[in-house]
C-alpha cells in the first residue's frame, strides 16, 4: 500500500506536463517500425529519455549474512 505522501507525489507527477511529454516520447519511440532506419540523433534522444526515467535513486537492500549455505 502507498502512503498518503506517496500518492500525492504520484498524482503530482501525473499532472506534470514534462513527465507526460517524456512518456509520450517513449511511447512514440517504442512504436517505431523496424524497417525504417533509425536516426542517430533520434536514438540518442530516446536513450537520454530512458536514462532520465531510470535515474531515480534506489537505496540498496541491507546485507543478509548467511551462516549456512548449501549448494
Amino acid at each position: 500500500m502507498l502512503s498518503d505522501d506517496e500518492r500525492r507525489e504520484i498524482k503530482a507527477m501525473a499532472a506534470s506536463p514534462a513527465i507526460r511529454e517524456e512518456f509520450e516520447r517513449l511511447r512514440a519511440g517504442s512504436r517505431r517500425p523496424f524497417a525504417q532506419p533509425a536516426d542517430v540523433d533520434w536514438l540518442l534522444d530516446f536513450l537520454t529519455t530512458m536514462s532520465r526515467l531510470s535515474a531515480t535513486p534506489v537505496s540498496p537492500r541491507p546485507f543478509v549474512p548467511y551462516s549456512r549455505v548449501l549448494l
